[in-house]
């Protein structure tokens, strides 16, 4: 297959597109500048210009790159992250919680600067911003040689200009936490004392739980057990298993019309479907943690 017939069966409306994934895969290096084109396509497309094709493909090709670790795809995709929280969210839908620190981490090409521009940017998603600090995590823990840097950074934000909603500095807190940085406790437990994290998002206790499991076990219970923290090694193994790519979505979509988890998006004609569960990542974990759900069982 050429390039151009892999990213058409890779644009299949129903189903998983298992051969294409396949056929991708052994043609990797013919298929990099073809997802380098659909990234640069989509970061100048909004919802009224955007292609069909290139809807269906993107998420398919961006669990592929993060697969295939290629630092080629590292700047283009920071920049495409920094696109409305609208557009991204038909682009990935909760594969932005789920998936975007894996991806970034695994094409990371030794430059922390495109990571911090997009944590830094205000108008930003709120969730894309959050992953980048869970990607300089997995990046700190995975290139020793970045660890300095990044503890640094996380040092500097509290007293930084940085727009910070709650959602950012409880992200911040658990990096603390997960890299064991204790020296910076109290800077966390101000945070919370300030409400800077609301009570909603997570307590002061979880916090220091999390520190005290990273500094007993060398990382804490979320870093050893969420799938969220470790490298795509399979996007096919990954994806396959979707809800939204299986038969029984097909048979229960065909059944009732239309299916409990979809949603219109603003691309016309277009509905954009999750798979995971109707609990809203911004909202508590259902297993009684106290902490949210996408850093908690959305895994």
């Amino acid at each position: 297959m050429t390039p151009e017939q892999i990213f058409t069966a890779l644009a299949v409306p129903e189903g998983f597109p298992r051969e294409a994934m396949i056929e991708a895969g052994r043609h990797r290096e013919e298929m990099i500048p073809v997802f380098l084109d659909l990234i640069h396509r989509l970061r100048r497309a909004g919802p009224d210009t955007v292609a069909e094709d290139d809807l269906a493909v993107f998420l398919l090709a961006f669990f592929l790159l993060g697969e295939w670790r290629d630092v080629r795809a590292y700047r283009p995709l920071a920049a495409l992250l920094r696109h409305d929280s609208a557009f991204l969210d038909a682009l990935l839908g909760d594969a932005i919680t789920e998936s975007t620190a894996r991806v970034v981490a695994g094409v990371f090409d030794g430059d922390l600067m495109p990571i911090l521009e997009v944590l830094e940017d205000a108008s930003a998603d709120v969730f894309v911003r959050c992953q980048m600090i869970d990607a300089l995590v997995m990046i700190a823990r995975g290139q020793p040689n970045k660890a300095a840097e990044i503890h640094a950074y996380l040092e500097a934000f509290f007293g930084s200009g940085v727009e910070k909603p709650g959602e950012l500095w409880e992200s911040w807190a658990f990096a603390v936490a997960d890299l064991g940085l204790t020296h910076l406790e109290p800077l966390v437990v101000q945070a919370y004392e300030r409400k800077w994290i609301s009570p909603e998002l997570s307590r002061v206790e979880d916090f220091r739980n999390a520190l005290k499991e990273a500094t007993e076990a060398g990382a804490s219970g979320w870093f050893h057990h969420s799938r969220n923290t470790r490298p795509i090694e399979s996007a096919i193994d990954e994806l396959s298993g979707w809800y939204c790519f299986s038969d029984a979505y097909r048979r229960d979509s065909t059944a009732s019309g239309l299916h409990d988890d979809e949603w219109t998006s603003d691309v016309p004609g277009e509905t954009f479907h999750r798979e995971a569960p109707k609990v809203g990542r911004n909202d508590l974990c259902p297993c009684g943690s106290g902490r949210k759900f996408k850093k908690c069982c959305l895994n």
